[in-house]
């Protein structure tokens, strides 16, 4: 641990990659997760000037998801960020969820993480070399995928948790919890490390909160007081185990037994 210096955020998807897209073709993720998360950045710039805020892409281009933990890695981030918007083939749902890597106790999150992970198959041919033979489109890579745990995952559920939370003041309020599972863009980040689904845009209420840019900035906002309140607690529980380390022991008392008889 230590204090918190270097932050990455990354909008989810771009350029070439769309991501979800509304039923009428028109809202697109990808303009969604940039428009939240620059304003998320600007917001942590102002209150805090010393923390370098790092993005993954500031303009509509295709970053691959190897490349996105590369960058936080390089940059020995202190927090990674990644900010996406849902959707499946239900319109029935609806909701804000956070996830982190690790297991995926009940498999009901393989549609959306499949979903996200499909993101490599527009990355090359060479893809599942530099994923270790991983492809997003076969179920049994999840089986061996999902065993790998993130070494920063307390700290990660901790984020997340304080995301949803601040996410029951949103715009969308229906709050679907904490999730754990093997996505490709959490799994070699060497911090701790969220991906944030704002909300389904498969899902008309849902979709119209979302195309609202005011909202964008309700969004970023409550990210943003996640982050005040992880940044607390991360650098308290920090000053108090450097406290502990650099405290010199009482020097022990000498219970020898003297003679008195002198």
């Amino acid at each position: 641990m230590s204090m918190i210096r270097r932050v990455v955020i990354d909008p989810g998807h771009g350029g070439a990659d769309p991501g979800a897209i509304s039923a009428d073709g028109k809202i697109k993720e990808k303009n969604i997760t940039l428009s939240v998360s620059l304003k998320l950045g600007e917001m942590i710039k102002k209150r805090y000037p010393h923390i370098d805020v790092i993005y993954t892409r500031k303009t509509d281009v295709f970053i691959p998801l190897d490349k996105r933990s590369e960058i936080a890695n390089s940059n020995k981030a202190d927090l990674f960020i990644s900010i996406h918007v849902n959707a499946v083939g239900t319109r029935s749902a609806s909701g804000s969820e956070t996830f982190v890597m690790g297991v995926d106790k009940t498999s009901s999150n393989l549609q959306v993480t499949m979903l996200e992970n499909s993101v490599v198959l527009m990355e090359g041919d060479d893809y599942a070399t530099r994923y270790e033979g991983f492809d997003p489109n076969n179920p049994e890579s999840y089986i061996i995928f999902s065993l790998l745990q993130n070494a920063h995952l307390e700290q990660s559920l901790e984020m997340a948790s304080l995301i949803q939370k601040h996410f029951s003041n949103g715009p969308i309020k229906v709050n679907r919890g904490i999730k754990q599972a093997p996505l490709l863009v959490l799994w070699k980040t060497g911090m701790p490390s969220v991906l944030v689904e704002l909300g389904f845009i498969s899902n008309p209420i849902d979709m119209k909160a979302l195309i609202n840019v005011a909202n964008h900035d309700k969004f970023a906002s409550l990210i943003f007081n996640a982050f005040i309140e992880y940044k607390l607690r991360y650098e308290k529980d920090y000053q108090t185990s450097s406290k502990e380390k650099n405290a010199i022991p009482e020097a022990p008392k000498d219970t020898t037994l003297k003679d008195t008889t002198l």
